[in-house]
C-alpha cells in the first residue's frame, strides 16, 4: 500500500515539506509506518527525483499567495 506522507527528507532521499506517496505498512491497531530499505533502480529513482522536484515548484508556486 502507498500513502501521501509529509516529509521529513530521510526516507529515500525526499526534500522535508512536501506530500510525497510512500510504500507504508499499517498495523492492526492503524499504526502506519513507511516502509524503508526497498531497492531502488535507477529508472525509479529519475521518477521519484522528477516528482519531488514538480512538488517542490507547486510548494514555491503556493506559497507566493500565501505572502
Amino acid at each position: 500500500m502507498s500513502m501521501g506522507v509529509c516529509t521529513d527528507g530521510s526516507p529515500y532521499g525526499i526534500p522535508e515539506g512536501i506530500v510525497y506517496s510512500y510504500p507504508v505498512s499499517i498495523s492492526t491497531d492503524g499504526e502506519w509506518k513507511i516502509v524503508e530499505g526497498l531497492s531502488i533502480d535507477d529508472f525509479s529513482r529519475e521518477k521519484m527525483d522528477a516528482t519531488a522536484s514538480e512538488l517542490l515548484q507547486e510548494k514555491e508556486s503556493c506559497q507566493s499567495f500565501l505572502e
